[in-house]
């Protein structure tokens, strides 16, 4: 395969579901875990969604509990979002990241926002690797670099919007109490 082709097989591989796509009716576990796999967060095989992360996911309270061991769309959705997110982000910091981000949109907005970026970036990212692959290694330093450094901007700002609810949540308290 040559190089622009495997180029265009990564852009694939990233491109993030449609929301329509998910399923619109309830599913048991097995069938949450076997519809998101297909859904890669990762290009490699080990970064598989299991129960367990799930059950985690909906004790730190990013996840509403399951209906009758039944999830929805609305499960599906937000697990998708939380896959591409825990790749570089704490459980406790892709949580807060994901309710500033939903405030007021609907799943869906919130998801089509959230896969516009994917996409912006994506095309980012492609562009950036297409160059030549004789550089191949500095590409890849240079995207480790930069996602460092993203990560470290996302957590600075996830501070920030945390700092802000609660001294607006103090705030309020304040006023309640005069």
């Amino acid at each position: 395969m040559e190089f622009a082709e495997k180029i265009n097989a990564l852009k694939e591989e990233l491109r993030f579901p449609a929301y329509e796509s998910f399923p619109d009716i309830e599913l048991y576990m097995d069938q949450v875990l076997d519809f998101l796999s297909r859904s890669r967060a990762s290009l490699r095989d080990d970064d598989r969604l299991s129960s367990a992360m799930v059950n985690n996911y909906i004790k730190a309270e990013l996840l509403p509990r399951a209906r009758g061991k039944k999830y929805s769309r609305e499960h599906l959705v937000h697990l998708a979002i939380i896959l591409r997110l825990k790749q570089v982000l704490s459980v406790k910091d892709t949580g807060r990241l994901i309710s500033a981000f939903k405030e007021d949109k609907s799943d869906e907005e919130m998801f089509n926002s959230f896969r516009d970026i994917i996409d912006s970036c994506t095309e980012s990212i492609v562009d950036k690797i297409s160059g030549s692959d004789k550089e191949l290694a500095q590409i890849a330093m240079n995207l480790a670099v930069e996602s460092y450094l993203c990560k470290v901007g996302c957590e600075y700002i996830i501070d920030l919007i945390t700092q802000r609810l609660y001294d607006s949540d103090v705030s309020s308290e304040n006023e309640k109490s005069k």
